[in-house]
C-alpha cells in the first residue's frame, strides 16, 4: 500500500500539472458540467475570454481542486485539496483516493503534500490510522510546468475555431475554449508533458477549459488514449483565494 500511495502521489502530480502521460488522442464524449449534466452554450454574462486572460492578476492565488480521472467511463481516481498556483512553482495539500472499482490490493487512499522540490505522501486507513510520511524528489522538468491559464491561452491563440462561446457554470458565467494541442503547442508551456509525448509519439491531445471573467480557469479537462484505452481528466478549481502556507511535515 505504501508504495501504491508514491505511485499515486505521483500520478497527482502528472495529472494535476501535466494532463495525462501517454497515448493518441482518443474520442471526446460531451462536455460535462459537475452535476453530470451536459453543459450548453448560453447568452447570459457573455464576456471577452480574450480580455479576461489578458487582464488576469498575475500574482499568486491559492484554489480549492478537485481531479477525476477516468479510463473509459469508470473513475479510476479522484483528487481533492487546495494548491497554490501563480507562484515560482506549484505547492499545496492534496487527498487521493482510488475509486470502488480499483482491483483488490490496488486501492490506494492517502493524502500528499507538494513543495517546490518534493512530495510527501502517506497512507490513510478506513478507520483513520495514517502511515508514515515518505519523501519523493521531483525532477528538474516540474520547474518550468504551466498553470491552466497557460493551456486557455494556447487554445485562444488557435483562433476562432477554438472560441465556443460563452457558458453557464455553477451559476456563474464563463467561457469555453476547446481545440487539440500538439507537441509543438507545449515545448515552451509544458516541458514535462511536452518530453512524455515525445517519448510516447504521441502527436496532439483535445482540450478544453473554461474562463471566468476575471481570467482564472474554473474548469480543465483532457482526453487521450493510454494503452489502447480512452483516458479522461476532469480538473474544477474554485474558491479562489490568496495563497496558504505548505511545509513539509514533521
Amino acid at each position: 500500500m505504501r508504495h501504491l500511495a508514491i505511485v499515486a502521489a505521483g500520478i497527482a502530480v502528472t495529472v494535476l500539472l501535466t494532463g495525462c502521460g501517454a497515448g493518441d488522442a482518443g474520442q471526446r464524449p460531451a462536455p460535462k458540467s459537475k452535476s453530470g449534466t451536459a453543459v450548453t452554450p448560453k447568452s447570459v454574462g457573455a464576456f471577452e475570454v480574450e480580455a479576461a486572460l489578458k487582464n488576469a492578476d498575475p500574482a499568486p492565488y491559492s484554489a480549492h481542486i478537485t481531479s477525476e480521472s477516468y479510463l473509459g467511463s469508470t473513475l479510476g481516481l479522484v483528487m481533492t485539496g487546495r494548491m497554490n498556483l501563480n507562484g515560482s512553482a506549484p505547492t499545496g495539500k492534496m487527498t487521493l483516493k482510488t475509486s470502488d472499482s480499483a482491483p483488490e490490493g490496488q486501492a490506494v487512499n492517502a493524502e500528499t503534500i507538494l513543495l517546490e522540490n518534493a512530495t510527501y505522501t502517506r497512507t490513510l486507513d478506513d478507520d483513520g490510522t495514517a502511515g508514515e510520511w515518505q519523501r519523493a524528489g521531483l525532477d528538474s522538468a516540474g520547474a518550468g510546468v504551466a498553470d491552466y491559464g497557460a493551456y486557455a491561452q494556447l487554445l485562444l491563440d488557435l483562433g476562432p475555431k477554438a472560441q465556443k462561446g460563452s457558458e453557464e457554470m455553477d451559476g456563474a458565467p464563463t467561457y469555453r475554449l476547446s481545440g487539440k494541442l500538439t507537441q509543438d503547442h507545449l515545448r515552451a508551456v509544458d516541458r514535462r508533458l511536452y518530453d512524455r509525448m515525445r517519448s510516447t509519439g504521441t502527436e496532439e491531445f483535445d482540450c478544453d477549459v473554461w474562463v471566468n471573467e476575471v481570467g482564472r480557469v474554473v474548469r480543465f479537462e483532457q482526453w487521450m488514449k493510454a494503452s489502447g484505452s480512452s483516458a479522461h481528466n476532469v480538473v474544477t478549481l474554485k474558491n479562489f483565494s490568496a495563497p496558504v502556507p505548505v511545509s513539509a511535515p514533521e
